[in-house]
């Protein structure tokens, strides 16, 4: 599972050419999201079991939060837990990502485009970040290969509790250092984020034209 091998920011320089940026990109007002009884069940329930493995967080935290989203978003996207994501053995891009979000919902297996991969974290999150921007990257490759590029490729490492989120973008990596905060009543903030990067993320591609070039 190579993904994994990725500890420290720096090998993304070294081994990607990926330069990583330390950013406040997100905005500092999103619209209110207006959670669902069946999430604010969820949450109770959560806070109810024993929140000490990256397992439980997954199961009991992160996934009611991207269900909720679903839910808010249907037919506009698919979630994919656990999936090996093989693209560049060479680059030591493969392996498995926690969770990975897709604009297609046609099909059974992954296919492009992916905006945004959840990386989930039992404790520190600075050490899922050099994991989660190789998977960035290799998806902004998938989906070059496969004809569906975007021009940007979201990301998140969380321990439940706290969501860095991440942004890749012409080989830099972006990352906010204004962790959202997520908590049992006040999950909403979180899922502002997610729907912006949901709303961002399924506006047409608009590929990159140099000045004085034309069409």
């Amino acid at each position: 599972m190579a993904y994994n091998q990725f500890k420290k920011l720096a090998q993304l320089s070294t081994d990607l050419g990926i330069t990583d940026k330390t950013l406040k990109w997100l905005n500092t007002h999103f619209d209110s999201f207006q959670v669902s009884d069946k999430l604010l069940e969820d949450m109770e329930e959560a806070s109810r079991e024993s929140l000490m493995t990256e397992k439980a967080k997954s199961e009991f935290v992160v996934v009611p939060i991207l269900r909720e989203l679903r839910r808010r978003n249907a037919n506009k996207f698919k979630i994919f837990s656990g999936y090996e994501f093989d693209v560049d053995k060479s680059k030591k891009l493969n392996g498995y990502c926690d969770f990975m979000l897709s604009a297609n919902i046609e099909k059974l297996e992954v296919t492009a485009p992916i905006f945004c991969l959840v990386e989930a974290k039992n404790a520190e999150i600075d050490r899922g970040l050099a994991q989660c921007g190789a998977e960035m990257y290799a998806v902004h490759i998938f989906n070059e290969r496969e004809g569906n590029p975007k021009k940007q490729i979201f990301g998140c490492v969380t321990n439940a509790f706290s969501w860095c989120f991440l942004k890749l973008e012409n080989k830099n990596l972006y990352i906010d250092p204004n962790y959202v905060p997520l908590t049992f009543t006040k999950p909403h903030e979180v899922l502002a984020v997610l729907q912006w990067i949901l709303d961002e993320s399924l506006k047409p591609y608009q590929p990159f034209v140099p000045s004085g070039s034309q069409t």
